[in-house]
């Protein structure tokens, strides 16, 4: 099992694989020479791009099918994002998903803090939404700056 490096020509999904751990996700890829492999991948869409070098290792054949790894020249990391490609990899969507999701339980938190105060400021038909919304910018403000916010002298008095 000899590493060679390869540029590669072509990817083309190949279905999914149950392994020990985990669902993996098959990709076919040819490469300038001519060869093919197919390799697993914890993400959906292949970790490289066409045109990338990449460092094959074929752990086996039958009847012409070869198998093996594909992975960045010089890196264990299979998951790697390519230096050719445009699009994010699996962990840079999550990432991209979960900061949107921390954005919105944050904004939700503000808004219904705020309501509440607005709500037991004044009767029903007269909470003012506007002042609402100001509040909850505010108060997402604090809360995101919390370690940086100085009350100086004023928040002697508080008691906590």
């Amino acid at each position: 099992m000899e590493n060679q490096t390869k540029k590669v020509a072509s990817i083309q999904g190949a279905g999914t694989y149950e392994g020990q751990h985990g669902v993996l996700f098959s990709f076919d890829y040819s490469f300038e020479d001519e060869s093919t492999v197919r390799a697993n991948h914890k993400t959906q869409t292949p970790p490289f791009s066409v045109g990338d070098e990449v460092e094959v290792t074929v752990k086996g054949s039958k009847d012409g099918f070869s198998w093996g790894s594909v992975k960045r020249q010089g890196s264990a990391d299979f998951n790697a994002p390519s230096s050719n490609s445009t699009s994010p990899t699996s962990v840079t969507k999550y990432e991209d998903r979960e900061e949107t999701k921390q954005q919105r339980i944050m904004n939700q938190w503000a808004i219904a803090r705020a309501l509440e105060w607005e709500m037991n400021s004044a009767p029903p038909s007269e909470v003012n939404l506007v002042q609402a919304i100001a509040l909850a910018q505010k108060l997402k403000e604090y809360a995101l700056n919390l370690d940086t916010i100085s009350f100086g002298s004023s928040a002697e008095g508080i008691k906590i």
